[in-house]
């Protein structure tokens, strides 16, 4: 298993993955499967940052791409200071294995590279335990609870924001 910045080559197993996760997870994610598929393996290509302070990891079990997670920097001058953690996934077959938490540990190393990063920020549905209790074991803290933040299929899902300070 290796964990590597993604690249525009990577398209199609990102689109793949990304596909996937709203599949099988379509409660955890602010985007409905049926939107991103009808966009193509060029589309996904768009999306994959080409900076350092913006960019996708992927964990790849030989050629397959099992994992992955965002990470995007603030551009505005006040806001320099931050950074979010998104779209977090593992494949249902590789989770408990360490997967999530080599992905998220690679992450904020990089983070810290950072110069202007001070904190990262994410949001995870409440019911997600796994995805929280991964985060609190890193020492994110929960700072507010939005609920009703998704509605499928008439339920409501409420959100849980975190932060992790790795500079002060």
């Amino acid at each position: 298993m290796r964990i590597k910045k993604l690249i525009k080559n990577d398209a199609s197993h990102y689109r793949q993955l990304r596909l996937e996760a709203l599949s099988n997870n379509p409660d955890s994610f602010g985007t409905m499967y049926d939107k991103e598929f009808i966009r193509t393996t060029d589309n996904f290509r768009e999306r994959i940052p080409v900076d350092n302070n913006n960019f996708i990891l992927g964990s790849y079990m030989d050629e397959d791409l099992i994992g992955i997670v965002a990470f995007h920097q603030e551009s505005r001058t006040k806001l320099r200071h931050k950074a979010y953690i998104r779209s977090m996934y593992v494949q249902p077959k590789y989770r408990k294995k360490g997967i999530g938490k080599l992905l998220l540990n690679e992450l904020i190393e990089r983070a810290k590279a950072i110069k202007e990063i001070e904190i990262l920020l994410l949001d995870v549905i409440t019911n997600n335990l796994p995805a929280k209790q991964l985060y609190l074991s890193f020492g994110f803290q929960i700072f507010g609870i939005e609920k009703m933040a998704y509605k499928l299929n008439h339920q409501y899902f409420a959100l849980e924001s975190m932060f992790l300070l790795i500079k002060s």
